[in-house]
């Protein structure tokens, strides 16, 4: 099966495909205000993925994305907005970096590192599972040096990895 290239895809997004084929983008998923910054990091993703995609311009952006804002999170939009005095003209960033503060935990990046202490400090027996936790991890840890990174991981490795890590 033939795969559209990248343009083709987004020439179809605006139902113009020069091909014949036409493709209906994912329904992108509502964000109900859950405290989780994984779920927020993955809804700001995939909007701006489609954003992206669909070519909407900065401003279009937000008024896009609010109408996937359910429940809380919709409440909270509303009074941002009125807070602010205007109903629309904001900029993807402005929106991105509001949601941020407002549904992030205050206390995230502690809660990361305690894990990650935490998968150091555990009896790790298992290369890949540690590889995959570990990897997760430093996607929710955004300001720790690369040199800290490398330490961290290279002390949670099983004893006998550290061993060959050690011989090359």
């Amino acid at each position: 099966m033939n795969r559209p290239d990248y343009n083709e895809l987004v020439v179809a997004l605006k139902g113009e495909s020069s091909k014949g084929v036409e493709f209906k983008p994912a329904r992108l998923g509502n964000f109900d205000g859950a405290r989780d910054r994984k779920v927020v990091d993955a809804w700001l993703a995939e909007m701006e993925d489609y954003l992206h995609a669909a070519k909407v311009g900065r401003h279009s952006a937000v008024e896009l994305a609010q109408s996937y804002l359910k429940g809380y999170a919709s409440t909270w939009w509303r009074t941002v907005r009125q807070e602010e005095g205007k109903t629309h003209g904001y900029t993807w960033e402005f929106f991105k970096e509001r949601v941020e503060l407002e549904f992030f935990p205050k206390n995230f990046d502690y809660i990361s590192r305690c894990k990650l202490r935490d998968l150091v400090n555990a009896n790790n027996d298992n290369l890949r599972q540690y590889v995959r936790a570990y990897s997760e991890l430093m996607l929710e840890i955004k300001n720790m040096h690369e040199l800290d990174r490398v330490c961290h991981f290279v002390m949670g490795l099983p004893t006998w990895a550290k061993r060959k890590l050690e011989k090359n």
